[in-house]
C-alpha cells in the first residue's frame, strides 16, 4: 500500500477500525484530505458520507451524527465551517488531517479556521513530508495537537533554545 501511496490512508482505516471494533468508539470521525485525495478516494467499508457543495442532502445526516467517517478537502472544511463546525464541536470524536504540514504555518487560512472553529478533542496529523529545522513550524503543529500544552510559540522555542543557549560561549571551570 505504501508504494502505491496509500499508506496513510492504510494505516488511518486501521486506526478507525481498532477504535470501532475494540474501543467501541463508532465516531464520527472527520478525515480532512486534498481534493486530489477525494478524486482517488475508494470504498471504505463503514458508513461514510463525503461532503461537498453539490450534496447538500448530507447536511440533515450531518448534523444528526448518523455516520462514522466524514472525508471532507481543505476547501469544504473552510468554506463550510458554519454547518462542519457544529458536527466537530458537538459530534466528533477524532479530527484526522491529512497532509498535516500543511499546518506547519500558524498563520495559514486553514490552521487558522480548524483551531478557531473546531474543537474536536482528538487530533491527528498525517504527514509524509520531513520536519525542517524550524521551531515555530514545529511549534504551529504541536499546538494544533495539544493546543493546552503548547500555547506560546515564545514559550516553546525558549524551552528548546534554552539547553543551547552556552554553545559557543567558553566557561571557565578552574581559576
Amino acid at each position: 500500500a505504501d508504494e502505491m501511496g496509500l499508506g496513510k490512508t492504510i494505516q488511518t482505516i486501521a486506526l478507525i477500525t481498532y477504535l470501532m471494533e475494540n474501543k467501541r468508539l463508532n465516531g464520527p470521525y472527520v478525515i480532512i484530505v486534498p481534493l486530489s485525495s477525494v478524486a482517488a478516494c475508494f470504498y471504505i467499508n463503514f458508513h461514510t458520507s463525503v461532503c461537498s457543495h453539490r450534496e447538500r442532502a448530507f447536511i440533515p445526516q450531518l448534523r444528526s451524527g448518523k455516520f462514522n467517517v466524514l472525508i471532507t478537502t481543505y476547501e469544504y472544511i473552510i468554506k463550510d465551517k458554519h454547518v462542519l463546525a457544529k458536527v466537530c464541536v458537538c459530534l466528533c470524536v477524532y479530527m484526522i488531517v491529512d497532509e498535516g504540514h500543511r499546518m506547519k504555518n500558524h498563520h495559514c487560512k486553514l490552521t487558522q479556521v480548524l483551531n478557531t472553529h473546531y474543537l474536536a478533542p482528538r487530533r491527528v496529523l498525517l504527514t509524509g513530508t520531513p520536519l525542517q529545522n524550524k521551531l515555530p513550524e514545529l511549534w504551529a503543529l504541536l499546538n494544533f495537537l495539544l493546543p493546552t500544552i503548547f500555547k506560546s510559540c515564545s514559550t516553546f522555542e525558549q524551552w528548546f533554545n534554552a539547553p543551547f543557549a552556552m554553545t559557543g560561549e567558553k566557561v571557565r571551570l578552574f581559576n
